[in-house]
C-alpha cells in the first residue's frame, strides 16, 4: 500500500489527508472495479436470465462473500444498507417489539449520534429507558446494548467482554457500531459475541451509499424491516404479501450495485494487519510529534488507532482547521457529531480532529502538529 494508489494523492501531490475517519480515500483498484461495471456490465441484479444480468449478480452476491470472509460470519448474515446509521436504524427500528416499559437501553457515554439518537427515539416510542455503561444500570432490565467499538474522536478501542457475558445471562442483545475499527483492526463478530454490526464500505476506501449489517442468521426473520418493497417479498396478493427469509428480506427495490462492487474492490485491497501495524506506528509516532511540538497539554484522549484529536481552550476548532486547509492540511473540526462525549468531556466547542488511512505517513502528522501549533500562536498571540 502506498500513495501511489490513491488518485486524489496523484492529483494532488502535497495533500495531507487527515480526515479519514470521515471518509477514506479510494484506491485506484476502487474506482477501476465501478468503472469496469459502469462499462462492461451495467445490468440489474437478481432479475434477468440473460448473460450481463447473470454477470451482475454473480459479482454482487461475491462481495457478500468478501464482506463475511472480512468480520468473521456467514455470507447469508450479511445485509447490504446504505451506511452505518441506516444499520444502527434497522437494528433499534426492527426489535423495539421486544422493548417495554421500564426495559432498559444500554449504550457508552463515547457514541456516535447515529448510535444514540435513534435509541432516544425508540425508547420515546415504548417507554423503555437509556442508561449508560459507564454509570449505574439495572443489569437484569437490559434487554440491548449498543457501543461503538472505537471512539471517532478519542481513537480508544473499548472492551466490554466482561459485561457482555453478564448481559448473556440475561438474555440481552448486543450491537456493535464497528464504522471506526472494520479495516483498521481484525473484526470478529464470534470473538465480539455480538447479534449484530454494522460498518460503512467508504470508511474503508470504498464508494460511499453502501454500508453492511451483520445480523444473526436465526434473528433474521424475527427482525421487522424498515423498508418494503420488490425484492423483498415471497409472495403477493391482493391485500398481504409474504416476507422472504434471510438477508433479501432487508433489501427490496434496486440496490446501489456500483458501490457494492466498489465495496468489494476496498474489502480486497484491504490489508487488516499491515493497517494495524501502521496504525501502530503511528501512534507511537504521534506521542513524539506532540510532545516536539508542545501540544501534549491539548490532546483529547489516549488514542489506540489513527485517530487524534486536540482542543485548546481559547481557540475555535474551525479556526484553527482553516488556517491548516491554507496549508494544505485536511482535518475536521467540531464536535464529530459526538455530542454526549465532548459535552461530558466539558469540550463545549469541539475539537480538531486528524484521522488517517494506509496512506497516511509520519511526515504528515508532523506536518499538522507544526501547522497546528502555528496557527495557536497566530490565533492566541
Amino acid at each position: 500500500m502506498n500513495r501511489e494508489d490513491f488518485p486524489i494523492l496523484s492529483a494532488h501531490p502535497e495533500l495531507v489527508y487527515l480526515d479519514s475517519a470521515n471518509t477514506a480515500l479510494k484506491p485506484q483498484t476502487v474506482v477501476d472495479a465501478v468503472t469496469r461495471y459502469c462499462e462492461s456490465i451495467g445490468a440489474n441484479v437478481g432479475r434477468a436470465s440473460y448473460t450481463l444480468g447473470e454477470e451482475a449478480t454473480r459479482e454482487f452476491e461475491a462481495v457478500r462473500g468478501s464482506v463475511a470472509g472480512l468480520i468473521g460470519c456467514s455470507s447469508d448474515e450479511v445485509v447490504f444498507t446504505y451506511s452505518t446509521t441506516y444499520g444502527l436504524n434497522q437494528v433499534a427500528r426492527g426489535f423495539m417489539h421486544r422493548l417495554e416499559t421500564e426495559d432498559v437501553i444500554l449504550l457508552s457515554l463515547h457514541e456516535h449520534n447515529s448510535n444514540l439518537v435513534v435509541w432516544q427515539k425508540v425508547a420515546e416510542e415504548t417507554g423503555a429507558k437509556i442508561q449508560f455503561a459507564e454509570e449505574e444500570f439495572e443489569l437484569e432490565r437490559v434487554k440491548i446494548f449498543s457501543y461503538a467499538l472505537v471512539s471517532n474522536v478519542t481513537g480508544q478501542i473499548f472492551d466490554y467482554a466482561e459485561l457482555i457475558g453478564e448481559l448473556r445471562e440475561n438474555g440481552a442483545l448486543v450491537c456493535v457500531d464497528a464504522a471506526q475499527a472494520v479495516g483498521r483492526r481484525e473484526v470478529s463478530v464470534v470473538d465480539l459475541d455480538c447479534d449484530f454490526l454494522v460498518f460503512s464500505s467508504h470508511k474503508i476506501g470504498g464508494p460511499s451509499g453502501v454500508g453492511v449489517l451483520y445480523c444473526r442468521r436465526d434473528l433474521m426473520d424475527e427482525m421487522v424491516p424498515l423498508v418494503y418493497g420488490s425484492a423483498s417479498v415471497e409472495s403477493v396478493g391482493r391485500t398481504k404479501s409474504g416476507l422472504r427469509s434471510g438477508a433479501s428480506r432487508f433489501e427490496p427495490g434496486t440496490p446501489n450495485i456500483e458501490g457494492a462492487i466498489g465495496l468489494g474492490a476496498a474489502v480486497e485491497y484491504c490489508n487488516v494487519e499491515a493497517n494495524t501495524v501502521h496504525d501502530c506506528e503511528l501512534v507511537e509516532a504521534w506521542s513524539m510529534v506532540v510532545d516536539k511540538s508542545g501540544l501534549r497539554e491539548w490532546v483529547v484522549g489516549e488514542s489506540e488507532v489513527g485517530i487524534f484529536a486536540l482542543n485548546h481552550p481559547k481557540v475555535h476548532p474551525h479556526d484553527i482547521a482553516m488556517l491548516l486547509d491554507g496549508d494544505g492540511i485536511a482535518v475536521r473540526a467540531g464536535k464529530m457529531c459526538a455530542d454526549l462525549l465532548l459535552d461530558n468531556l466539558g469540550i463545549a466547542r469541539g475539537v480538531v480532529r486528524a484521522s488517517c488511512g494506509s496512506y497516511t505517513t509520519v511526515e504528515d502528522l508532523r506536518k499538522f502538529a507544526e501547522g497546528y501549533a502555528r496557527a495557536i500562536e497566530r490565533l492566541d498571540g
